[in-house]
């Protein structure tokens, strides 16, 4: 055998096989990442006017957490009603970062990092919108649903800063893992983000509402992705009044957050269900509390008078908000995208109706709904505030601080509730109505006339958005047991014991004006408690056994002097006696 032949056909095969790999090389990359979150939205600029720092337009950051270099061709970028797709051959390297711009700005963005120009790029909305990253393969690798309260700065949120993502390696969580970028430019297109952090995702999953599709199917959702394999798990559900698990389950794109379920039996027309969720996940691993449940039903059209206006804020205090409260006194569910609010001119023309939502939700019997431009606002001012009972709103109907008419209307455009509210309303003792909420009197009576209206209490923080009126009424209480002293021997030495003196009280009627004031054994006035405030219909004040100077009082009786009066001339006097004790 001739030993240079067999050399020569070693070598030629080595050169063919080398050939082969960088001709391989040359070849587009395919789309190797096909999971959610191997691809990720890790920056991205709503409203770019203002500048601060950045060019004047909209960008969407990716990061590329995946194994693989990807090539984006054909990939699309979508806010849920536009879609742009990428066209040409981009490879996305492992670790790497890229700005997506539309074609106008690609020149300009290339000076901050790997930029890529996008023709028909997708508008982002500046108040609330969607964002997604679908592959070309049409699977969803990544979606936010945002608004502008995740900046957390009112300022920043006007326009010109970018939302960042604080931690890569939870992707799945929604506002608490964004935040507005600290970077001097406004931002950090194509670079680190300025607040990235570790920060990891410990929250439960919990369910928020279901929506029914039709009689037997139901959507439901909660409040941040899930695990699909254990979403999809049809023992994990319970229908009430013998319903029991579903048919099946599907986790919904582009979210994840919502489940589709199909039910064994038809949901009846009228009745009220709780559905129940046990032991799913969310992406994470995060496993959903025990005993998490919503209710569910069949929407019904609401007839005039089932919703009714019950609380309003038109005169809010400087950085605070409008709102109005609704509460339904009906015995039908209704939903919230038949719903539209409006204002009235001085002609009683209607001026641009407003939808309440713009995904579906529903109002149950016996429930109170808020809307408001700034429920952040709403939450820290009123910690009693359900956050699940506000809605969150671009723009509400223009409430000016003296008078003025809204309305709410059915999908026909026909009146279900009016208002024609006016500033006098208001109790004529309040230093200032600046900050002070009008609330209803009883659901019971006529809505626009000003007897059933009336100040919302001090002792309520002057509004209840949301819950209960401090101003409702109640049954009849007696003279003798409207207000009561508990414990009547406190120890304000700060043990955990009856370290506090509480005045409880229930009062018949709404809109008393009144005044407490604390005496020791001599008759000397030590504190005063309350000095001519607005009064709920129930309520309770506190004393630490501190006098008017915030100084310890010594142990010994004291007498607790109570006055309160109605403008129509009504009065209510009361005299407790407490022990303040010390060991």
């Amino acid at each position: 055998m001739n030993p240079w032949a067999g050399l020569y056909t070693l070598t030629k095969v080595y050169f063919l096989l080398l050939i082969f790999q960088i001709g391989f090389a040359l070849l587009p990359l395919s789309s190797a990442a096909q999971n959610r979150y191997d691809i990720l939205i890790t920056e991205f600029l709503p409203d770019p006017s203002p500048p601060v720092g950045m060019p004047e337009s909209s960008f969407i950051e990716l990061a590329n957490r995946s194994v693989h270099d990807v090539n984006l061709r054909n990939w699309k970028i979508s806010n849920g009603k536009t879609t742009a797709t990428i066209r040409s051959d981009y490879i996305l390297r492992m670790d790497s970062l890229l700005i997506l711009c539309p074609s106008s700005a690609q020149t300009t963005f290339s000076s901050f990092g790997a930029a890529l120009g996008i023709g028909g790029f997708p508008v982002l909305d500046n108040d609330a919108g969607e964002i997604m990253l679908i592959s070309d393969g049409g699977n969803t690798i990544h979606a936010i649903r945002y608004n502008k309260e995740w900046f957390g700065n009112i300022l920043k949120a006007s326009g010109g800063w970018s939302l960042e993502m604080i931690d890569p390696a939870n992707p799945c969580t929604g506002k608490s893992n964004w935040t507005a970028s600290v970077s001097q430019q406004g931002g950090t297109p194509g670079r680190k983000n300025s607040v990235q952090a570790t920060q990891a995702d410990a929250d439960l999953p919990s369910l928020i509402r279901a929506v029914s599709m039709d009689s037997i199917s139901l959507i439901l959702i909660f409040d941040e992705a899930l695990d699909s394999s254990s979403a999809a798990d049809i023992s994990n559900y319970s229908v009430s009044d013998g319903i029991g698990s579903p048919v099946n389950a599907t986790t919904l794109a582009p979210f994840y957050d919502r489940v589709l379920i199909r039910l064994q039996s038809p949901l009846v027309r009228g009745k009220i269900y709780s559905v129940s969720v046990t032991q799913i996940t969310d992406c994470a691993g995060n496993e959903i509390a025990i005993n998490n449940s919503c209710i569910a039903g069949i929407p019904e059209s609401p007839r005039a008078g089932d919703i009714i206006f019950n609380e309003i804020l038109f005169n809010p205090p400087p950085y605070g908000a409008d709102y109005i409260e609704f509460f339904n006194r009906g015995s039908t569910i209704v939903s919230c995208s038949g719903l539209f609010i409006a204002g009235r001119d001085v002609n009683g023309t209607l001026k641009d109706p407003l939808s309440l939502v713009k995904e579906d939700r529903y109002f149950f019997p016996g429930e109170y709904l808020l809307l408001t431009e700034d429920s952040s606002w709403i939450i820290h001012n009123f910690p009693q505030a359900p956050p699940s009972q506000i809605l969150s709103m671009p723009a509400l109907p223009s409430m000016p601080d003296d008078l003025g008419k809204i309305v709410l209307l059915d999908a026909m455009g026909a009146l279900v509730d009016e208002l024609d509210y006016d500033h006098h309303w208001h109790s004529p003792l309040l230093a200032t109505e600046e900050g002070v909420a009008l609330e209803r009197i009883s659901p019971d009576l006529p809505t626009s006339l000003a007897s059933h209206w009336t100040s919302a209490a001090a002792t309520a923080g002057y509004g209840t958005p949301g819950y209960k009126n401090s101003e409702s009424t109640s049954a009849d209480i007696s003279d003798s047991d409207w207000i009561s002293a508990n414990p009547k021997i406190f120890s304000p030495d700060m043990d955990g014991y009856q370290d506090f003196l509480f005045l409880d009280y229930h009062l018949p009627d709404p809109g008393f004006i009144g005044s407490i004031s604390i005496f020791n054994i001599y008759g000397l006035t030590v504190r005063k408690l309350a000095n001519n405030i607005i009064w709920g219909t129930s309520g309770s004040f506190r004393w630490d056994g501190l006098d008017d100077n915030m100084h310890p009082l010594p142990t010994g009786h004291y007498i607790i002097y109570v006055e309160l009066f109605l403008p129509d001339g009504r009065i209510r006097k009361q005299k407790l006696v407490c022990v303040l004790a010390k060991k």
